[in-house]
């Protein structure tokens, strides 16, 4: 491994598609996952696939690494994960570009939203992570933290880095080892952090990546015989399907799914920057995040001013290439992405319950894998524009009568992850986040702390990510008695 402290982004057909031993191997399978421009649509990379004995390399890779990596003392483990975090930020531009291709995030807030968010997570573990390993005494009991073991991990594909460092971080601070799995479609900036952890000294076998589409390789890694603990982020019926292959070893495990979030405007003053706010937000990386604040919660009697404003927003939009410096949004991460959410649009404008707000100009868009931000109101909460995660640049706006029945319409979904009350007043926010059956809860225009638990209830999922909170699910307690 070269000394540099910069990182190699492959590119082009990669048949070395596999990490383990820190080192690059050439995957076994026969098929190949393309990577392409999510602007241009041309493929930028094809990457091997991995086949079950592949999974089963790196398996016995980690396990016999593990072991090892949990006698190793904490602050030395930490030392490494922050030295890699210095590699990686030397190689911020070099990460920041691929993402511009393989997400679509645009190329002025990539450094931010992508790369930045990665590191960010990777720092705020660190700095958190000597609590965690804190002994209690309890009468004659003294309860001690040790690592859950071989570690198993996918992600998707909305923030390559930022979702495996909010993974890989604690579990190795923990003391665990990792087979990960990077999503099919964006699996490049996960070879770079490879390279980097091994830059920083991390032991070999440690980290692991296999790499392919499809159910079949993750349901494989999650159900494996050697994976003590499964961490997987994504879709409510992957996730689903994730957990059942653990459960069937007895595994435990921790899930991260989807959300439909509301923001409630409570107070009538508030609603010019609410609805702003919440703009934003949903266009943010397209709209491909799992906490995008999806539904507007508004009086009844703030509805058309709402619908102005958003069309006002709507009118200053320019779809297009994300490097583009008067690109205000750009192309979703895939196509099978863009199908989806081009689907629930068309589903939408035939809903009689369903009304368009507006949405922004396609002109000058011709290729690539782009749809217009909308806006919708909905006069009924069961209307699937409401109930499902589209995972795109679509706001649903909701008017209200009462403030009951605000709290209502904001918990009437399935999904439990995260929600925003624009209020000035402590009291009342306090009683309304009570209410809200959610994860997490911000007030108004605040910003949310980045050592915070992050995690969902409902079908939003279980367990919990960032900061101490995150490095806990990784550590199994030991009460050790002594008469």
């Amino acid at each position: 491994m070269a000394s540099s402290e910069f990182v190699e982004v492959p590119r082009g057909q990669i048949d070395n598609s596999l990490w383990i031993n820190n080192e690059r191997m050439l995957a076994s399978g026969d098929a190949f996952v393309d990577v392409d421009d999510s602007s241009s649509e041309e493929v930028i990379a094809s990457v091997r696939s991995a086949t079950r004995d592949d999974v089963d390399r790196a398996f016995g890779a980690a396990r016999r690494a593990q072991s090892p990596w949990a006698a190793v003392n904490v602050e030395e483990r930490i030392r490494i994960v922050r030295e890699a975090t210095r590699i990686l930020e030397a190689s911020a531009a070099a990460l920041a570009d691929v993402l511009v291709s393989e997400v679509g995030t645009l190329a002025a807030s990539v450094d931010k939203v992508q790369v930045g968010f990665g590191l960010t997570a990777i720092s705020v573990t660190a700095d958190n992570a000597l609590h965690a390993f804190e002994t209690q005494q309890l009468s004659n009991s003294v309860v001690v933290r040790q690592p859950a073991g071989v570690v198993a991990a996918i992600t998707p594909w909305n923030y390559p880095i930022f979702q495996v460092a909010l993974k890989l971080a604690p579990a190795l601070i923990a003391g665990c080892s990792v087979v990960f799995k990077p999503p099919g479609v964006a699996p490049l900036t996960a070879f770079a952090m490879a390279e980097a952890f091994a830059q920083a000294g991390l032991p070999v076998g440690v980290f692991n990546i296999v790499c392919g589409a499809g159910a079949e390789i993750g349901n494989y890694l999650a159900g494996h015989p050697e994976a003590d603990f499964v961490s997987f982020t994504g879709s409510v019926s992957a996730g689903r399907a994730v957990a059942m292959a653990a459960a069937g070893q007895g595994t435990r495990n921790a899930m991260e799914l989807g959300g439909k979030s509301a923001a409630i405007v409570w107070d009538d003053h508030l609603l010019e920057d609410a609805a702003r706010a919440t703009f934003a937000n949903v266009i943010s990386n397209t709209g491909q995040t799992c906490a995008a604040l999806t539904r507007l919660v508004v009086p009844q009697h703030l509805l058309a001013k709402t619908e102005a404003i958003l069309t006002e927003l709507l009118a200053t939009q320019v779809v297009g290439d994300p490097r583009a410096a008067t690109s205000t949004i750009g192309p979703m991460s895939n196509r099978g992405q863009r199908d989806t959410v081009d689907a629930y649009l068309r589903e939408a404008a035939a809903d009689a319950r369903v009304r368009l707000v507006a949405k922004a100009s396609m002109d000058g868009v011709s290729k690539g894998w782009f749809v217009p931000p909308t806006v919708f109101t909905a006069s009924d909460h069961t209307a699937p524009i409401v109930q499902e995660e589209i995972f795109g640049p679509v706001l649903t706006v909701q008017p209200y009568s009462t403030h009951d029945e605000a709290i209502f319409l904001a918990n009437a979904t399935r999904f439990g992850l995260i929600s925003r009350v624009w209020t000035d007043d402590g009291a009342t926010f306090q009683r309304v986040a009570a209410a809200m059956q959610v994860g997490g809860v911000i007030q108004s225009g605040r910003p949310t702390a980045t050592e915070a638990p992050f995690g969902g209830v409902k079908d939003s999922g279980y367990g919990r990510e960032r900061g101490l909170y995150g490095l806990e699910e990784y550590l199994v307690p030991k009460s050790i008695q002594a008469f």
